[in-house]
């Protein structure tokens, strides 16, 4: 009878030991994300180097990346996006640029908040553009949730000083999951052109000249509705396009930027951009010489990631 009870026991165990192992396997294939109840997180460019002259000097660009706990906050559920210290530091002018967005939901053309609907995901994307005359110096970007719990959630963005950048195109963020309802994105390409235009005994400063921005892939990646739109630094708009020219006016740094929003549809995977000086000397990016001195500036890829938890 003793021995019955041991083989009895012996067996609960086995069997609870497979249950255990069986809820393990089914956690494991659809296991719940990390964030705690309620949780968002939001990301911007840690800062930017204020850029442009005349009409667009010292203007700066961003984008906003919000992210939430899909089992409490998501699919529709509302967030306002404030950017009030960044208005303020950069004159009252201060433009929201929303990718996909129709005729009903517009950003409004300046303001300091906007607001977002998550996707199934939890996860919004926004761009924007603010200036000209900002101030250097650190401004909070806060992300309100408007239905229950009600929590807020906050990040700083810094505007930085003109000043002379490492030579390249830089994409940022390199990399962006998109939206799981429009397969949208929003990122931000910029040229450098500091000492483009010597030699390297001799080199200048490319100020003042223009560079062509071309997305070819990226446009082709983007199958719906504009596809493809490139902003200027000025606010100048280039749409369903695979390239922009003159869509940059380096200032005396050699500085500029643009804004790149895939509008709907884009396929995920990687997209070469390319920045070519459309005066002597005709500079591209990428090349082979600054791929030796620079090759972080020199890979300006921008890669689409598909629909996730983030």
């Amino acid at each position: 009878m003793v021995m019955d009870r041991r083989i009895l026991c012996v067996g609960f165990a086995v069997l609870a030991s497979s249950f255990m192992l069986l809820a393990g396997v089914a956690s494991a294939r659809g296991a719940s994300p990390s964030l705690p109840a309620g949780a968002c997180k939001v990301k911007t460019l840690p800062s930017f180097v204020a850029q442009g002259e005349f009409a667009a000097a010292a203007t700066v660009g961003d984008v906003i990346e919000v992210s939430c706990n899909p089992y409490v906050y998501s699919n529709g559920a509302e967030v306002e996006v404030t950017a009030s210290q960044l208005y303020d530091r950069c004159n009252h002018d201060l433009t929201w640029y929303l990718p996909a967005a129709n005729e009903n939901d517009d950003p409004p053309p300046n303001s300091r908040s906007i607001k977002l609907k998550l996707d199934q995901d939890g996860n919004a994307n926004v761009g924007l553009i603010a200036g000209p005359h900002c101030m250097a110096g650190g401004s909070l970007i806060t992300v309100d949730q408007l239905e229950s719990p009600y929590e807020t959630f906050v990040e700083e963005f810094k505007v930085l000083p003109a000043g002379d950048t490492p030579e390249g195109l830089y994409i940022t963020p390199e990399h962006q999951v998109e939206d799981q309802e429009t397969s949208s994105v929003v990122t931000i390409a910029q040229a450098e052109f500091s000492k483009a235009c010597g030699s390297e005994t001799a080199p200048q400063v490319c100020s003042e000249k223009h560079v062509r921005i071309g997305a070819g892939q990226l446009y082709q990646r983007c199958k719906v509705g504009d596809r493809l739109e490139i902003v200027g630094e000025s606010r100048n708009e280039f749409e369903e396009s695979t390239e922009a020219l003159n869509a940059i006016e380096l200032d005396n740094n050699g500085n500029g930027f643009v804004l790149l929003l895939g509008e709907e549809s884009c396929a995920p995977g990687p997209s070469l951009i390319e920045a070519d000086l459309e005066e002597a000397p005709f500079t591209t990016i990428p090349n082979s010489e600054l791929a030796r001195t620079n090759p972080a500036g020199n890979n300006p890829v921008f890669t689409i990631e598909t629909p996730r938890v983030r």
